[in-house]
């Protein structure tokens, strides 16, 4: 039996299933790193975990929690924004009937 890996939102602190996370990581950019979501989960190095929820997002912004995670100084003033446009990405793939994975329709 193969075990689910576990994550912790570093939104709302909750431990739960890699699966129903989204990860962010670091671009590397000058002065600071900034923060950008990985939506395929695959870029390599140190990534953090949100919830798809704009609370939990919200609340890593503003609890500095990406700072803490990634141990250094980030830039994520653009944050909500990207994690916007994700939501609006998911919900226009929804409504044209296309998964996410395989671009196949239903």
């Amino acid at each position: 039996m193969k075990l689910h890996q576990q994550r912790t939102c570093i939104g709302c602190r909750t431990v739960t299933s890699k699966n129903e996370l989204i990860r962010w990581v670091l671009k590397e950019g000058a002065p600071l790193r900034a923060v950008s979501l990985d939506q395929q989960g695959s870029a390599s190095g140190r990534g953090t975990w949100t919830h798809g929820t704009q609370k939990c997002v919200q609340q890593a912004v503003q609890r500095r929690a990406f700072a803490r995670a990634f141990r250094s100084a980030v830039d994520d003033s653009q944050v909500l924004q990207e994690f916007t446009a994700y939501e609006d990405q998911l919900a226009g793939n929804q409504l044209s009937g296309k998964h996410d994975e395989s671009g196949s329709e239903i």
